[in-house]
């Protein structure tokens, strides 16, 4: 029993898929088997980016080595028999979550295309007030012209 191992039985925690492959292939005495190496970095890398901030993650550890290391026949590869692949329900949660997201941003969508209409209306309104008063102006123009010809007239 390796030392991690017996920690884990003393503490009473369970391994994760992450600490079975390290403990598989990585000896005190040889190191790293060929390969593995890199392939633990990548889940270590993969469980830190899918750490959220306030400690909940993403992913598990299986889903992890199952996206690092591949699935075959039913189980995680460079795992052993032991650790397979999590049910697609696990990422049912997942779903759930883009799903909730899904919907509040197509809240946020309306509500925004609501708000550029009723900029639009007032936009509108303002160009036909701006005509109008375009209007006003040349026929003031005309009336001053008139009135100043007239003046001169007399």
């Amino acid at each position: 029993m390796s030392h991690q191992e017996q920690i884990a039985a003393q503490s009473g925690e369970m391994l994760g898929a992450i600490e079975r492959f390290e403990m598989e292939y990585k000896s005190i005495k040889k190191g790293w088997d060929l390969g593995a190496k890199e392939l633990w970095d990548q889940m270590v890398k993969m469980r830190t980016e899918t750490t959220l901030p306030d400690g909940t993650r993403t992913m598990n550890d299986d889903e992890i080595c199952a996206k690092v290391l591949g699935v075959k026949s039913g189980y995680i590869k460079g795992c052993g028999f032991g650790p397979r692949p999590p049910p697609s329900s696990t990422s049912r949660s997942s779903l759930d979550e883009m799903s909730e997201k899904n919907k509040e941003l197509e809240d946020k969508l309306e509500e925004t295309q609501d708000t550029i209409k009723a900029q639009q209306e007032k936009i509108d309104t303002q160009n036909v007030l701006i005509q109008e008063l375009q209007e006003q102006g040349k026929k003031f123009e005309q009336f001053m012209a008139t009135f100043m010809n007239q003046q001169a007239s007399s």
